[in-house]
């Protein structure tokens, strides 16, 4: 295999599985230009969601008709009234039928064969139900579609399955697929663990569902951790190796959320001269505690990152150590890594200083508070309202000092916009918990604000301070955080889809699309419908970004992060949560130590870069699933509720709706609009619904397309994560109840 990967006849690249079709996968093409490349049923080989794999690529004949880019040409090239007629391979339009034999090599789409799996990067483990197959077999079916269903021996289950089967038919389970035949209609397998299902403990064991799918660990850390942790201690020699960097006496805050309790960051700040600051971001200094080689730096290794779900966060630290002796609690002194600037107001950087210190911080103020302060600056804050202030300093002066760092924030923010950063802004869900039982009694957004900008910017100033001193000390094995652009045909038909829309949006760079979101705000972080509609589409064309070491690449170009437009960057300011910025403290001293090498060669920071990666994307797949089981489990207990919304596809048999006030998109499916409705819809254009005379009311119909406004009834369905999508009908709206977003008017929905 590696011998025709080198020649080119074979190609690898990671299999990307359809969520809702899993007979249909992509690859991405190594020709940039091109589409990505089709795999379908039996042709994905048992490969599974994320493996990478090697591939070769199927004769011409095999190629699919691209429907969308046909589509396009065909309506733009014709004045005929006459809507095109979409079958599955081909399209009628003028008396003439375009299937991918008989038209343009720019309208097909490749297809390819997994020949190998060159890593197995899916668990193979799956959440799900089972039932009784046979007199020796149970067939497991994973809630995930894209994992095969699995025929699992009937003893490995629990006592009484085997005869009771319906006893157990809502409880969770664990499945393993443990070998998968060719062309076999189902895997084999293994039951990992029977976790539960009732109403009582249905919240457990659905998370340790999600982790367990994403091979993220959740066991305690072992009873005798704490003998691996040096006792807190800050000794003569201590204070004078960081004399420099004693901001002890000086006033140093956190700015966090109000639940935050592993508080990586504070910032300082001090006039030195006419419009000239010296700027402080000061980091936990996790690499005091944690050395190489111990128990809790092997643990840290291997979880890379701590993971936060709705109800409760999985550390990647013990709690002694990233709640207690590295949290920058206010009131106590603490060890820390600090970027100092001496910055004038327009944001020029003067200087930068890089060194071990110590901070007392004098308060762990909350973004509200901090937000409070930059909208009145003026304000004299009654006693109680802000948390305690330690060090003699007081209200007034953490006040000033936020509204300096707010004003200087602005002109950083305003230089990486016009040099082409681009922010997409989108929801993200926020539940109320039941303080009883821990279920969601609240649902809502959160709101990033100027505050957390502030904070945001100067981490960011930080990350690329700090990248560009390993880079220029060690270019050959630096941890860096890099992001690639989006693919030209990708953007190619987020652009067609935008145009059908109506909407404007130049996708020729990231500044051009930042200036495209721009426009479509109501005000500063107040996006109109269409505005979040064009932020929806558009991070669907965005990569991840992905750890890396320097030496991966031919040329520093490669470096380039695309969404921060910048040509380095790294993770320096969360080693509490992150082991890459573990990784970056070590190196840094290393070279304020005067190391000339490493404190790790190339293939270390290599692997350990590349499973982060990975680490950080099971982290956020885990934490977006604990968020759909809380919305699933709130609106259950809701029975329906109205939701304004926005037409953003059309299929032949469903409308998908982006929900307003929570940035989540449902699929309204024609099979769940009741009975003897009708839908005919031309699709990617027009859906027309009609509603059979019922209850009194009179037959009646209504046609939607691309950007409607509507209101979309969310039911949470019988699977569990499941939401399903339904419309009133159109001469019931004035019975329909529809709150009215936040920033949004009546207008909007």
């Amino acid at each position: 295999m590696v011998e025709k990967l080198n020649s080119g006849k074979l190609m690898k690249s990671t299999l990307r599985i359809n969520q809702k079709h899993h007979a249909l996968a992509f690859l991405a093409n190594p020709v940039k230009s091109e589409r990505d490349i089709i795999v379908e049923g039996n042709n994905q080989n048992r490969a599974f969601n994320g493996d990478l794999v090697a591939f070769e690529i199927l004769p011409k004949e095999n190629w699919k008709l691209n429907r969308s880019e046909l589509l396009t040409d065909l309506l733009k090239d014709s004045s005929s009234d006459k809507m095109p007629v979409m079958g599955q391979d081909e399209i009628t339009f003028n008396g003439k039928t375009y299937n991918a034999r008989n038209v343009e090599e720019k309208y097909l789409q490749k297809t390819a064969k997994v020949v190998g799996i060159m890593e197995k990067v899916h668990p193979r483990k799956a959440m799900g139900y089972a039932t009784v197959y046979n007199k020796n077999f149970a067939l497991f079916k994973p809630l995930d579609s894209r994992v095969p269903r699995m025929l699992i021996k009937l003893d490995e289950f629990p006592k009484g399955f085997a005869e009771r089967p319906k006893d157990f038919a809502d409880n969770l389970m664990i499945g393993l697929v443990t070998r998968w035949e060719l062309n076999g209609k189902f895997a084999m397998g293994s039951l990992l663990k029977s976790i539960g299902g009732d109403k009582d403990d249905l919240v457990e064991a659905a998370t340790e569902g999600i982790l367990t799918e994403n091979d993220l660990d959740d066991s305690p850390f072992p009873d005798d951790i704490d003998a691996d942790i040096p006792d807190f201690e800050i000794t003569a020699e201590d204070v004078a190796k960081r004399q420099k960097f004693d901001f002890r006496k000086k006033c140093v805050f956190t700015i966090d959320p109000a639940t935050a309790r592993d508080l990586d960051d504070a910032c300082s700040v001090e006039e030195v001269g006419d419009g000239v600051y010296e700027i402080g971001v000061h980091i936990a200094d996790v690499s005091h505690f944690v050395y190489p080689g111990t128990v809790v730096d092997d643990i840290a290794r291997e979880r890379t990152t701590s993971v936060y779900l709705v109800q409760r966060v999985i550390p990647m630290l013990p709690r002694k150590l990233c709640e207690n002796l590295c949290s920058l609690n206010p009131g106590v002194e603490r060890f820390s890594f600090s970027v100092v600037w001496t910055m004038k107001k327009d944001g020029t950087v003067v200087s930068t200083k890089f060194g071990k210190s110590l901070i007392n911080s004098c308060c762990k103020l909350h973004y509200e508070h901090a937000q409070d302060m930059i909208e009145e600056p003026d304000r004299e804050f009654e006693e109680g309202y802000l948390p305690e202030i330690h060090n003699g300093y007081t209200a007034r002066d953490l006040s000033k000092k936020v509204n300096i760092l707010h004003q200087i924030a602005q002109v950083l923010r305003k230089k990486r916009k016009e040099s082409g950063a681009i922010s997409i802004q989108q929801c993200k869900l926020k539940f109320s918990l039941n303080r009883v039982d821990g279920m969601p009694s609240g649902l809502g957004s959160y709101k990033s604000r100027e505050s957390n900008k502030l904070i945001e910017e100067f981490m960011l100033k930080a990350n690329v301070s700090v990248a560009e001193k390993l880079v220029e000390h060690y270019p050959e094995n630096s941890i860096i955080r890099r992001h690639v652009g989006p693919k030209e045909n990708v953007l190619s038909d987020t652009k067609k889809i935008l145009d059908r829309m109506g909407i404007e949006v130049d996708t020729t760079s990231s500044k051009m699309m930042q200036e495209a979101l721009n426009r479509l705000q109501h005000a500063p972080n107040q996006p109109t419908p269409v505005g979040l509609v064009v932020a929806s589409l558009l991070s669907k064309c965005m990569s991840l970004a992905t750890y890396h070491s320097t030496g991966e690449f031919d040329s520093p170009a490669d470096y380039f992060h695309y969404g921060l437009s910048m040509e380095l960057y790294t993770h320096f300011t969360s080693p509490i949560r992150r082991y890459p910025d573990l990784i970056a403290h070590r190196q840094l001293q290393a070279i304020l130590e005067g190391e000339k090498e490493s404190p790790m060669d190339f293939d270390e920071v290599s692997e350990l870069a590349e499973v982060s990666s990975q680490k950080k994307y099971a982290s956020k797949l885990a934490s977006d699933k604990s968020g759909e089981l809380f919305l699933w489990l709130f609106l259950r207990e809701q029975v329906e509720m109205h939701e304004a919304a926005n037409v953003i596809e059309i299929g032949s048999e469903s409308i998908d709706v982006l929900v307003l006030r929570y940035g989540i998109q449902v699929r309204i499916w024609r099979d769940y609009l009741g009975e003897n409705v009708e839908f005919q819809a031309k699709e990617k254009h027009w859906a027309h619904i009609t509603w059979p005379a019922a209850d009194g009311k009179q037959k009646c119909s209504k046609r939607y397309e691309l950007l409607d406004n509507l209101v979309v009834i969310m039911k949470a369905g019988r699977q569990l994560f499941k939401i399903n999508g339904s419309l009133p009908r159109p001469d019931s709206m004035d019975e329909v109840t529809v709150a009215v977003p936040d920033g949004f008017s009546t207008e909007d929905v």
